[in-house]
């Protein structure tokens, strides 16, 4: 009956040996893939003490997910050809949204109400617009949609800070309820 089970108990025996304990490391089968030599991108280089490694990606790479914003230093090709997919949805969620990321974002500068009386626009050596003003309410949407994403004059862009592009269409839209 032992003879039997021996195979077994010699298979139980092996896999329980290959684990060297709580407190060390386990058996490597292969050695190679244990020990490779990775540097981090702000490491230092091991073969130039002193000199930072600080990788450069390979020409032409772009992060995963990204998709680059077209119209970048062209707002009348922005104002043409971008369509607002939110044109005329003023449901409570879309405002809601509009009006949060405005008060986050643009109304330190532009005010609550959009009047360009901000309490950092206040401050600031050149003021911005009133966004009540009939030059900005003339702008189409994608104009005011590409000045978010793309900055004009002073202002920088703020593509960064609000990534998805159905939040700065809200914005657009929320703008717009303050036009009214």
């Amino acid at each position: 009956m032992i003879f039997k089970k021996l195979p077994l108990i010699i298979l139980m025996g092996t896999l329980v040996s290959c684990n060297a304990g709580k407190d060390r490391t386990n058996i490597e089968l292969v050695r190679q893939m244990m020990d490779q030599e990775s540097i981090k991108a702000q490491d230092w280089d091991p073969k130039q003490p002193g000199k930072a490694m600080m990788m450069v990606p390979p020409e032409g790479t772009v992060p995963k997910g990204y998709k680059p914003y077209p119209y970048t230093g062209k707002p009348i090709k922005a104002q043409e050809n971008l369509k607002n997919p939110l044109a005329g949805n003023n449901s409570p969620a879309i405002l809601e949204v509009g009006k949060k990321n405005y008060a986050v974002f643009c109304g330190v500068c532009h005010g609550a109400t959009g009047a360009g009386d901000g309490l950092v626009g206040t401050k600031m050596t050149v003021k911005p617009p009133s966004l009540l003003a009939a030059k900005i309410k003339g702008y189409n949407d994608a104009r005011i949609y590409h000045i978010i994403t793309d900055g004009q004059g002073v202002m920088s862009s703020y593509a960064k800070q609000i990534k998805s592009s159905k939040a700065r269409w809200s914005i657009v839209n929320y703008i717009r309820t303050l036009q009214k």
